[in-house]
C-alpha cells in the first residue's frame, strides 16, 4: 500500500523535505517509488529501501521522515554479504547475466563491488581493462545465485 514519507532535500540551504510515495516493507522500512524531479537533489536514491521515523516539521505537522538506508532488508543482501570472496551468478534488469566474484557489500551506497568473470554482454565492457572492478546497484538486481 502506498504511503507518503518525507525525503530530505540537499543543496537547498535550509531544512527542506519533499513528500514522496513509498511502499511499506515492514517495521520502519519503506521502498521509495518515485523518481527525482530534474530540479532537486535527494539525500537518498529513488527506488531504494529506507528507514523512517516520526518527525515534527517546522510547521508543527508530524510525518514519517527518512533518516537512513535499509539495504539489509533487500532480498539478496544477506546472500551477497555472506558470499564475499565467492563466485555468484547475477541477473540484472538490463538483461545481463554474469558470473562475478563478490568483493565488498556497501550498505551506504546500496551496491556491491565485484570482479567480472564472464557475461552475456561482452560488448558492454569493450575497451575496459580486464582487471577492472565493478559496482553493481542492488536496485538493478533481478536474481543472485551462488555458484558451486
Amino acid at each position: 500500500m502506498d504511503k507518503t514519507i518525507y525525503m530530505p532535500l540537499i543543496e537547498e540551504g535550509a531544512d527542506c523535505w519533499r513528500p514522496v510515495r513509498a511502499v511499506h516493507i515492514g517495521a520502519d522500512v519503506f521502498e521509495v517509488t518515485e523518481k527525482i524531479p530534474a530540479n532537486e537533489v535527494w539525500a537518498f536514491a529513488p527506488f531504494s529501501r529506507v528507514r523512517c521515523r516520526d518527525r515534527v516539521f517546522a510547521d508543527g505537522n508530524v510525518g514519517l521522515a527518512i533518516f537512513a538506508y535499509a539495504i539489509e532488508s533487500h532480498p539478496y543482501y544477506r546472500l551477497l554479504k555472506e558470499s564475499t570472496g565467492k563466485v555468484v551468478r547475477i541477473m540484472l534488469a538490463d538483461g545481463e547475466s554474469a558470473l562475478v566474484r563478490v568483493g565488498h557489500v556497501d550498505e551506504e551506497h546500496e551496491d556491491f563491488i565485484c570482479d567480472l568473470m564472464s557475461t552475456n554482454l561482452e560488448q558492454k565492457y569493450a575497451g575496459i581493462p580486464k582487471d577492472a572492478v565493478y559496482a553493481v546497484k542492488f536496485v538493478d538486481l533481478i536474481s543472485v545465485g551462488l555458484e558451486k
